[in-house]
């Protein structure tokens, strides 16, 4: 009982003292939204008349320069009245004498047009027309042709036309405020009149100075709207143009606006801003937060005080520390007591979680293995941190791939971190179940060599004790983890190897691996002419080129194990290149990975693999094509022209550049970033595809093939041919077309083959 009084005296006191808290809090912040609610919205109505006020003095400068403008040009006395039908030569004069005049508007005004009482002429600094023609050219929006004409000859002091769209072939069709300014310093002086057109962008612009974009801004003359700035939707009519108060409230559709008006010094101009009274109250909420930032200090200090003086009075901390020292079978009474139970019973559940995770781990391990020999980690880092989350320590200097056959009775694979395996030190590693290979994979890491090969046979001897026949492979050790695929291949290849070299010992890929130092760089520069080929988006092409990878190989004498490791090179290079072309398109994986590698036993179904990759691959290029730029669409245009003209001699990388005004460096960047090559990388693709063409379906020279695909020497082209295809030209054609060699070299025998 006395621990229920004290924890319930506790809670009484905490509760209070935390009530008088918030009481307080609360007192404050009201006495403050109160004080500072009306200097607030004083301060936002001050700063809007502040605003209204600088595009007051910015606009009527505007105008004050038209009206100097005016003045000067109807005192001028280069500048007078004559009529176009009796002097039309003075009209030159004229647009000369404009041209000072426009120049210093142009600042602010889009055309200025002077017209003349008494002609029927206008003209401007470049121009000059009937006021009629002048006046179907400009299409206001509600103005008709011939009240136009009538404002503009009848006009005798300053007039402003309000913003309307205006499509005109003179000026770009868009919305135009329109000022009629009379010539001379006093009006009604009779000379003729100004036509200053002043875009509604530069009105917007005088706008633009706003912080928050929530306000709506209006220009007017009397009740004529001039031009507005309208970011809330706002009917035109609820606006007043003139008001006698600086401010004022209205409401529309249940919310309250205000109003603030500024009056201009002269032309009876009014600026006017509206806003939302609830924007008005979101920024005076977040001026009183800032101000009130530092109560939540106080309240923390406050509470805490609150519950230290609960603590003097029921000293629940020693009630706790008791209640989580000892067990108790007895019902909770309180509150403690509910809190221990609630420890207890999250204690357990975590114990559980931890044993569930406990018994997954195996299933993540064989996830890790399959996704590291799959070659699924683009660096070492992820790849550790992969491992360490399963709980293996793969961050060591050397790693391997075993595989092994099941043993009688047992298919699974061993757990290595049991005996015997343990024996052995400075590794760590796991194993997964390959049903097709009716065998075990093991992924081995260590400190140490030769603990890998003592892994191979301890695995070995462990399999054959019952007496039976074990199949035990181990591949090269790998120090890098992309080699991963690699090393698979090594340890399946020495695997496919059981029925030569037998079961008494561990298989290594070391006493079988063939020799592909001769062939990989040849197979290398056929996959960079595939990968051309899918960066042009030629299907016809990319035949081409696996159809020379599948020749070449078709007539190398290698292993099935040899043929994978170069696919294997291939499809790896070419998935790396082109893997932004599969984005969309599903995972790679579905077309391709170590283990579909395997499964191929000839080279027809290898090459039938490649071909899928291949056209997944440009599909997905295709596919993928976004809108470009200009200056990719003339290297498009560049490219095309390189198709119909690469047999000219002369066409060079630098004209070229100057035909799209880049620099060569600038145009070659921009050519290589869509083409995939640079430009001469390109044209010697070209003239090599076509120079094949003419070698398999022609008897021509190899010096007339060279000069039809835009050669002058038959030597650089036979150095180029090679570059690109690895053989010389004679070689391609004899490889090719065998029967017409008897009757080709006597005709190139002038030619240097580089054989």
């Amino acid at each position: 009982m006395i621990r229920k009084s004290r924890t319930s005296v506790f809670i009484r006191y905490a509760l209070s003292y935390i009530a008088v808290v918030l009481l307080l809090f609360c007192s404050i912040t009201g006495y403050l939204y109160v004080r500072l609610s009306g200097e607030a919205r004083e301060e936002i109505i001050d700063n809007q008349i502040n605003r209204l006020s600088r595009i007051a003095s910015q606009h009527e400068s505007y105008i004050s320069a038209m009206l100097n403008t005016a003045e000067e040009i109807g005192l001028s006395p280069d500048i007078e009245f004559f009529r176009y039908n009796e002097e039309p030569w003075k009209a030159y004069d004229l647009q000369l004498q404009m041209v000072p005049y426009t120049t210093t508007a142009s600042t602010f005004c889009d055309q200025v047009y002077l017209y003349f009482f008494g002609d029927d002429m206008i003209y401007s600094s470049s121009s000059s027309m009937t006021l009629s023609l002048f006046a179907r050219m400009m299409r206001y929006e509600f103005i008709p042709m011939e009240n136009l004409v009538s404002r503009i000859a009848s006009t005798d002091r300053m007039t402003i036309l309000p913003a309307q769209q205006v499509s005109s072939t003179l000026v770009d069709s868009s919305r135009v405020v329109t000022f009629l300014v009379p010539l001379g310093s006093a009006p009604g002086s009779g000379k003729g009149i100004l036509l200053f057109l002043i875009k509604d962008s530069v009105y917007q612009s005088l706008f633009a100075d706003a912080i928050d974009d929530r306000v709506n801004t209006y220009i007017y003359q009397g009740d004529d709207l001039l031009s507005s700035s309208e970011k809330l939707s706002l009917p035109r009519d609820r606006v007043e143009a003139s008001q006698d108060a600086p401010s004022r409230l209205f409401r529309w559709e249940n919310q309250d606006w205000t109003q603030v008006t500024f009056s201009g010094r002269n032309w009876g101009l009014t600026y006017t801003a509206v806003l939302r009274n609830a924007d008005i109250n979101s920024s005076i909420m977040q001026q009183l937060f800032s101000i009130l930032a530092i109560l939540p200090v106080f309240v923390f200090l406050s509470l805490l005080l609150a519950l230290w003086m609960a603590r003097r009075h029921a000293k629940p901390i020693r009630a706790i520390t008791g209640m989580l020292s000892r067990e108790t079978d007895e019902t909770p009474r309180d509150e403690l007591q509910q809190i221990s139970s609630g420890i207890s019973r999250l204690t357990t559940r975590n114990q559980e979680l931890s044993s569930r995770l406990e018994r997954a781990l195996p299933l993540q391990r064989h996830d890790f293995v399959f996704r590291f020999v799959k070659g699924r980690f683009e660096t070492r880092q992820e790849a550790v941190a992969a491992g360490q989350a399963v709980g293996l320590e793969i961050d060591r200097p050397v790693y391997a791939v075993i595989l092994c056959s099941g043993s009688a009775g047992n298919d699974h694979p061993f757990d290595l971190s049991l005996p015997p395996f343990n024996r052995l030190s400075g590794y760590s590693g796991a194993g997964v179940e390959l049903v097709a290979l009716k065998a075990n994979l093991y992924l081995v890491f260590s400190d140490d060599p030769k603990v890998l090969t003592g892994m191979a046979e301890t695995l070995r001897c462990e399999c054959a004790a019952g007496g039976e026949r074990c199949i035990t492979s181990i591949s090269a050790l790998h120090t890098d983890f992309t080699e991963a695929p690699s090393a698979y291949l090594e340890a399946a290849a020495a695997y496919e190897n059981r029925f030569v070299m037998g079961s008494q010992k561990v298989l290594c890929y070391g006493d079988i691996s063939p020799d592909l130092e001769e062939i990989l760089p040849q197979a290398r520069k056929i996959t960079t002419s595939i990968s051309q080929a899918l960066t042009l988006g030629s299907r016809e092409v990319l035949d081409v080129r696996i159809s020379d990878l599948l020749h070449f190989l078709k007539n190398t004498s290698m292993s099935p194990f040899a043929f994978r490791m170069i696919y294997s090179e291939v499809i790896r290079s070419l998935v790396h290149t082109h893997t932004a072309a599969l984005s969309g398109q599903g995972s790679v994986q579905e077309t391709y990975n170590i283990f579909t590698l395997t499964s191929c036993q000839s080279i027809d179904d290898l090459d039938e693999l490649l071909r899928r990759l291949c056209d997944r691959l440009i599909t997905g290029e295709s596919a993928s094509g976004e809108k470009v730029p200009d200056e990719e669409d003339e290297i498009s245009q560049v490219v095309r022209y390189m198709e119909e003209h690469f047999s000219d001699p002369e066409i060079s990388i630098t004209a070229l550049a100057d035909s799209l005004e880049l620099s060569t460096t600038r145009f070659s960047l921009s050519f290589k970033e869509k083409a995939g090559m640079s430009p001469l990388e390109y044209l010697t693709l070209l003239r090599v595809e076509h120079a094949k063409e003419l070698l398999e379906s022609s008897d021509l020279t190899i010096r007339d093939i060279s000069t039809q695909v835009g050669y002058y020497d038959s030597g650089s082209f036979i150095r180029r041919f090679k570059q690109v295809t690895g053989e010389t030209p004679l070689q391609y054609r004899r490889g090719r077309n065998p029967k017409k060699e008897n009757g080709i070299p006597d005709r190139d025998a002038s030619v240097p083959t580089e054989e």
